[in-house]
């Protein structure tokens, strides 16, 4: 398994945008999937805690939709032109984490988590900041 590394973001390379309190959100999500992928690497070794990932699983799906939530309001309230763009962007990410978190609780597929965390979400993570984020931040740290 050691095509994973951890951690999964490695916060001194995170990217930043120009508004701090999105900063402050990223770093937030990053230390749970930090965490999470911790405890998902430790089970696929075999010190698996099933009960301690469905907890940190639960907190970051809380944590993703207040961000997003957050992040949409502020777009919509300053008429950020790409709104609607950026907004389905995170629907589809959000989709995708509920239908994985509801097929990991019916077969507890760390495999699986595993990729998503490692590679489709670091993925989405980076391009998702470089791109959306940056040019949202930038755009409201001018209007608010």
């Amino acid at each position: 398994m050691n095509q994973y590394q951890l951690p999964v973001v490695d916060i001194a390379d995170m990217p930043k945008v120009a508004l701090e309190s999105m900063n402050e959100v990223h770093l937030e999500e990053v230390a749970l999937i930090n965490r999470l992928g911790e405890l998902v690497l430790q089970g696929i070794a075999g010190d698996v805690d099933l009960e301690q990932i469905k907890r940190v699983l639960d907190e970051w799906l809380l944590h993703t939709r207040a961000h997003f939530e957050s992040e949409n309001r502020l777009m919509e309230t300053y008429a950020f032109p790409p709104y609607p763009v950026h907004k389905e962007e995170h629907t589809q990410v959000l989709a995708r984490i509920e239908s994985l978190m509801a097929q990991w609780s019916k077969d507890q597929e760390l495999q699986q988590l595993a990729d998503f965390i490692f590679v489709e979400w670091r993925s989405w993570f980076d391009q998702h900041v470089n791109s959306m984020d940056r040019v949202t931040a930038q755009f409201l740290s001018q209007v608010m």
